[in-house]
């Protein structure tokens, strides 16, 4: 038997498995059918998800007529593909601008991307001439109804509070004469605490993202100071400090994670108990090969053969354990809102939205540092050769590379999860692979895996969990601001919905 859709004139054997659709087994229960173009999902049976596993042409003629009545219905489509195709490099995310406030730091964490806080070349620290350039480049590329958001990053940008202070101050400026809404995050180890810090984030209401590892033994092993003592008790006893000041605050524990002993979850568990922490960010470790063994990463030789990085071998069952339970965090007496990453994805899949690219990275997102230089990524402030402008004279440089979408990239267009995870980090592409736009094929996996675990718990969850709003979500810098952009699918309506096979959430 051949079946052919009347509504698309589409075959079955074009719709294809890990593209265009993908089956989420969940134990003791129905599965998840997952559609990329519009990010629906669908409850079926068991049998009937073994059956799309080997393709369309599986199908009985009575599942594949409700399949064409979904088509119909428009709640299979290719929206997502549609809407990107159709979106600026502007579009789904605010004006973003990361101060990069000095070259020093005062830990020496063991994987640190910016080797040390100077990157290899940064000296010194981000003076008022590059200020007056930030506000000259925000005047010139600032949207209307369009927010600022400002990122402090370092080095250790608590080190530099006087330019802070003096950025916070003509925000103040610019909001009385035009109304400019000024959003304020810092990435900081809080280890410092300059006087009037807590003033100036009660006031503003700060998110404070705090890069804390875990409980006292990982994160002394990670994160020592440069003499080589543990940095933990200090820290914790700062963010006691900040969650005393405001519940304005917004505080959010940024942990890398490069080793699996004590467990992701016990780490978890000990931060949670203080019950301080809004919000987590959990990350696996990207570490040079060269580096693994001394982190304990992986086991792997420094040849030409091998991959440049790679990434913590039982991170994924690490994370696996944390997902199965991350329902038990959500207590009435701890102010835990979730793990950033995993709500931005329920928040994407069950309010149907798509990610225009994986961060704002020269989009809508550029990095000020003390050299005057304009960098298109804060990661990528050690590679000169990314360079894009320069702060007197702003972006000289074409930018056409960091606005590859996912459909344009011959790796990612295969890929199911495509228009959630948008391509992937330019700058861990760029290590693994020496291209930003060649996906690293581990954070790929690492990726996949945590978009098929949180829609397989929240799939388990409560209708209020997802359905719960997740606004805030849109201020907190997930994943270095992804862009995000409604695809106003048509919603199913359950009580309505007579179909044998296809069961929406």
């Amino acid at each position: 038997m051949t079946l052919t859709s009347v509504h698309s004139g589409l075959d079955p054997s074009v719709w294809k498995l890990g593209r265009d659709y993908q089956i989420i087994d969940v134990p003791n229960q129905d599965a998840i059918l997952f559609f990329a173009g519009n990010h629906q999902q669908f409850r079926v049976s068991s049998e009937l998800a073994q059956r799309l596993k080997a393709g369309l042409d599986q199908l009985s003629e009575r599942e594949w007529a409700e399949w064409e009545s979904l088509e119909k219905r428009g709640l299979i489509s290719d929206r997502n593909r549609t809407l990107l195709a159709d979106a600026s490099f502007r579009d789904g995310a605010n004006l973003a601008i990361n101060v990069n406030l000095t070259a020093f730091c005062n830990l020496g964490c063991t994987y640190c991307f910016a080797d040390g806080g100077d990157y290899g070349r940064i000296k010194g620290k981000l003076e008022l001439n590059t200020v007056d350039h930030i506000f000259q480049f925000i005047d010139e590329h600032l949207l209307p109804n369009q927010s600022v958001r400002f990122e402090f990053f370092g080095g250790e940008p608590l080190l530099n509070f006087d330019i802070i202070k003096e950025i916070c101050e003509r925000s103040d400026t610019l909001l009385e004469q035009k109304g400019i809404r000024f959003i304020y995050r810092i990435s900081t180890n809080l280890t410092v605490m300059p006087e009037g810090v807590l003033d100036l984030f009660a006031s503003r209401n700060f998110i404070v993202s705090v890069s804390i590892d875990g409980g006292k033994e990982t994160h002394d092993r990670n994160r020592p100071t440069k003499g080589g003592t543990g940095s933990f008790d200090k820290i914790i006893r700062n963010c006691h400090l900040v969650r005393r000041t405001s519940d304005a605050i917004t505080l959010v524990a940024r942990m890398t994670v490069v080793s699996t002993h004590p467990s992701l979850i016990d780490n978890v568990k000990e931060l949670w108990n203080h019950n301080i922490f809004d919000y987590f960010q959990i990350y696996p470790g990207v570490v040079p090969v060269e580096k693994s063994q001394i982190f304990h990463v992986g086991d792997l030789p420094k040849d030409e053969s091998e991959p440049a990085t790679t990434v913590l071998p039982g991170f994924r069952k690490e994370f696996e354990t944390l997902v199965s339970h991350y329902a038990d965090f959500f207590t009435p007496d701890n102010r835990f809102r979730g793990v950033l990453e995993y709500e931005r994805i329920v928040d994407m899949v069950y309010q149907g939205k798509m990610a225009v690219s994986f961060c704002s990275a020269a989009r809508n997102y550029y990095t000020f540092s003390p050299d005057d230089s304009i960098m298109p990524c804060h990661r990528m402030v050690g590679e000169t050769q990314f360079q894009v402008g320069k702060g007197d004279t702003g972006i000289d440089q074409n930018l056409n590379a960091w606005r590859v979408s996912v459909d344009e990239n011959p790796t990612c267009s295969q890929c199911w999860i495509r228009y959630i995870c948008g391509g992937g980090c330019k700058q861990e592409n760029y290590v693994a692979t020496g291209d930003i736009n060649e996906p690293n094929p581990e954070m790929c996996d690492a990726q996949i895996n945590m978009v098929t675990q949180v829609l397989k718990a929240a799939a388990t969850r409560e209708s209020t969990y997802q359905e719960q709003n997740r606004a805030p979500l849109d201020n907190l810098f997930v994943s270095c601001g992804r862009p995000i952009i409604l695809n106003m699918r048509p919603e199913t309506e359950p009580q309505k919905f007579d179909f044998s096979y296809f069961h929406p959430f």
